[in-house]
């Protein structure tokens, strides 16, 4: 059981380690596309309010042509935000999110049955103790004093 064990634990780890990894990969892509989102914005508006504020200036004030071009350049900077948030883990990261959930039950049950087996084994101590002690205590030598003692051993050989 302990290798069986030690190979849940193993995979739990190595879940959480590829899981962290793809996080990492994902964040490292929206990082980048957030730079080249701001470095394009900023060229961009750059050209853009130098052209669009001479042509809007012949239409029209240069209250509204300032306007207009802030207008430009807020839905501009918000698409490449959007783009940037629009990054995911994908099916990948499910699949080994299922991994790791199965690992943690399998660990949990593994740890249920060792709870169970230290309850088992304390019982069985008390059993011989007890008998050991009605044995002691000098009453009749009988089958029934004796039999606790050899239910535990019995139960004992079992689980090794």
């Amino acid at each position: 059981m302990s290798e069986d064990f030690n190979a849940k634990i193993k995979l739990l780890i190595k879940s959480e380690r590829a899981l962290l990894s793809l996080e990492m990969k994902k964040r490292g892509r929206q990082t980048l596309w957030t730079a080249l989102a701001l470095l394009a914005v900023l060229t961009a508006l750059v050209m853009l309010n130098v052209t669009l504020y001479l042509l809007l200036g012949e239409h029209f004030s240069d209250l509204h042509s300032a306007a207009i071009l802030s207008g430009i350049n807020l839905l501009t900077a918000a698409l490449f935000f959007w783009i940037a948030s629009r990054q995911s883990t994908g099916v990948e990261a499910r699949s080994i999110e299922e991994i790791r959930d199965f690992a943690w039950e399998q660990v949990s049950t593994d740890i249920d049955g060792v709870k169970e087996s230290v309850g088992e084994f304390k019982e069985s101590i008390v059993k011989v103790k007890k008998g050991v002690d009605s044995f002691s205590s000098g009453g009749a030598f009988g089958i029934n004093k004796v039999l606790p003692i050899i239910t535990a051993l019995v139960e004992l050989n079992k689980k090794k």
